[in-house]
């Protein structure tokens, strides 16, 4: 049994050893953290303890704070000793041990909410459904998000002006399908025959309709009602309009609206979810949709839940095109890309960009991501990466010779300039202001999506950036933030976040290599807290190599927030080391984190309460 606790009475005994975790809580941690001065409201010796017998308390909370704390360096802080990093680790090892393997015996999936088709979801069902492709943004309203993401069930709420607009959707979209020369096709899948028959035809096409709309198998008790709707709408207008009516039915019927998962009848408290409800997990994630037929046969046949029958179903699920959805909806909400299309460089400074050149951007950004997933590369390529994909304009704007023409195709890069997600038009322009570059958004960037550090929020009076000097002259950026970093008020944060944007100082606002701003020369040098010094985007490459786990953490917490459709809480923190372990004896692949996911317990376990 593995024990770890910070009671007085047990720091003089056996229980740990001399060098481990106690020396470092002794030598760095309780000068602050003690019972009498609280620092931060945390006393470790009042700490409960971690034991994998009984499984973890509320302090796992308390615990993984800590550890992510300790882990990414901001404590302990500049005031006390620093320790080196074998100590660091050996502290950071224990600790994460324990709590893996409490988890491993306890597991918490937690708790899904009943959840709604967000707007995308509903558009693909539609397509998947019907065949039938139609301007979703169109009929329902934008959704809320949370945790970066617009899939949070938490947060997808139900008003009465969203139902008004799901019925006028509905309306539109089954009278649509009946015209429609495809999804008329895809709908009718028998032909009506002269009375008695008609029945029959009609019970045929709207079990298929339901079972896939409500990705479950049908019975009586399901189509009864559509039958009804069939009735009333073919009294009026015939088979087609009777088939018309009852489609609406099912387009805003809660079944098709919701996921909806249910707890068996004398289950316990952490249990299994069906392999029809594993089905709709796994096809809303990979592609944003409803499950196909073999997923839905494989499901009823009660044979997904087999570990090599789902790894092979995942694999066939990332072949197919319906995975674009990973790289539209997953990694443009991850990267911030939305906040491309409100960018608005000043046209007098940068005259260059406009409305094309911001969709050459994006277009860059999705076939780069598109090609690490397809090609299931690492998923540290997306930084470290020495290619992207561009046409001759884009080139051109790079300062790249050799592209012609309109049609994107991969470009490798010798000078280590450009290369993966750092060099992208896309991600320097949104973290740039309109007149100039940001080191602070681009630094904060990286902090949030590449080491997933985020910094906290910064006071309500901070100081804003001084403004340029007489004239209008601008300052070169360094100097400004060597004045702004100046402030006590400023300085722990942008003592992290401003070395990580220096690095990409090269790049202007709209992503262009520069070697001087302001009549001065580039400096894009930097150094970092612990010690680590590096220059240029090169340089940030290899910095941030030695940190790729920090990285890869933070890919899977961004993906695995997304699969489950809620944000993450302390008792995941496990999940996610595993899964992180198991894939890198793949190189990190793309394919290896899913499958970690897919096999994990929040994925395949549910919490009753």
């Amino acid at each position: 049994m593995r024990l770890l606790t910070w009671s007085v009475a047990l720091w003089a005994s056996a229980a740990l050893p001399q060098d481990a975790p106690r020396t470092f809580v002794n030598r760095y941690c309780l000068v602050c953290h003690n019972h009498t001065l609280r620092t931060a409201g945390l006393a470790f010796e009042e700490l409960p303890v971690i034991e994998a017998a009984s499984g973890t308390t509320d302090a796992g909370a308390t615990w993984e704070h800590i550890l992510r704390k300790v882990r990414t360096s901001e404590m302990p802080p500049p005031v006390v000793p620093k320790p080196d990093n074998q100590s660091r680790n050996a502290f950071v090892a224990a600790v994460q041990d324990a709590l893996d393997e409490s988890a491993a015996l306890h597991p918490d999936p937690g708790r899904s909410v009943v959840h709604r088709l967000n707007r995308v979801e509903y558009g693909n069902a539609v397509r998947d459904l019907l065949g039938l492709q139609v301007d979703i943004d169109s009929l329902l309203p934008p959704d809320d998000s949370g945790y970066g993401f617009d899939n949070i069930g938490d947060v997808l709420s139900v008003s009465p002006a969203f139902l008004e607009r799901c019925l006028a959707a509905a309306r539109h979209i089954s009278k649509l399908a009946l015209e429609d020369a495809v999804a008329r096709r895809k709908l009718l899948t028998c032909e009506p025959a002269p009375t008695s028959a008609n029945l029959s035809c009609a019970k045929a096409i709207l079990g298929s309709l339901a079972r896939h709309a409500y990705r479950r198998p049908i019975a009586d008790s399901d189509l009864k009602p559509l039958l009804v709707f069939y009735a009333s709408g073919r009294r009026h207008g015939g088979f087609a309009a009777g088939i018309e009516a009852a489609l609406r039915a099912v387009l805003v019927s809660p079944e098709f609206l919701f996921h909806i998962e249910t707890d068996p009848p004398g289950s316990p408290s952490v249990h299994r979810v069906s392999d029809l409800e594993l089905a709709s997990r796994l096809s809303f994630f990979l592609w944003s949709s409803i499950p196909d037929d073999e997923l839905l046969n494989l499901a009823a046949q009660c044979r997904l839940s087999d570990p090599g029958e789902l790894e092979h179903q995942v694999r066939r699920m990332l072949a197919d095109s319906r995975s674009d959805a990973l790289v539209k909806n997953f990694a443009t909400q991850w990267l911030a890309l939305s906040n491309l299309r409100f960018a608005g460089p000043n046209p007098r400074l940068f005259p260059e960009f406009d409305d094309g050149l911001r969709q050459l951007f994006r277009r860059e950004t999705e076939l780069f991501i598109e090609d690490i997933f397809r090609e299931d590369r690492s998923v540290t390529d997306l930084w470290a990466a020495n290619f992207s994909f561009l046409n001759e304009r884009l080139a051109r704007h790079y300062g790249i010779d050799g592209v012609q023409g309109d049609e994107f195709r991969r470009v490798d890069f010798a000078d280590n300039r450009r290369g993966g997600l750092l060099g992208q038009g896309s991600i320097l322009t949104v973290t740039s202001y309109a007149t100039r570059t940001s080191v602070v958004l681009r630094g904060k960037w990286i902090l949030e999506n590449i080491l997933g550090a985020p910094p906290p929020p910064p006071p309500p009076d901070i100081p804003s950036l001084p403004q340029p000097e007489k004239d209008q002259e601008m300052l070169a950026v360094r100097r400004q933030m060597e004045r702004h970093r100046s402030q006590a008020a400023c300085a722990s944060c942008h003592a992290v976040m401003d070395p990580l944007g220096f690095a990409l100082d090269n790049y202007d606002a709209v992503g262009k290599w520069r070697t001087e701003e302001a009549g001065s020369l580039i400096d894009a040098s930097a150094r970092l807290p612990d010690g680590t010094e590096f220059e240029g985007p090169a340089g940030l490459k290899a910095a941030l190599w030695d940190r790729r786990q920090e990285f890869v953490a933070t890919f899977t917490t961004k993906l695995l927030t997304f699969a489950l459709g809620r944000g993450l809480e302390w008792y995941d923190q496990p999940t996610i080391r595993a899964i992180d372990r198991k894939a890198a004896r793949d190189e990190f692949r793309f394919s290896s984190i899913v499958l970690g996911i897919v096999g994990s317990t929040p994925f395949q376990m549910r919490r009753s309460n």
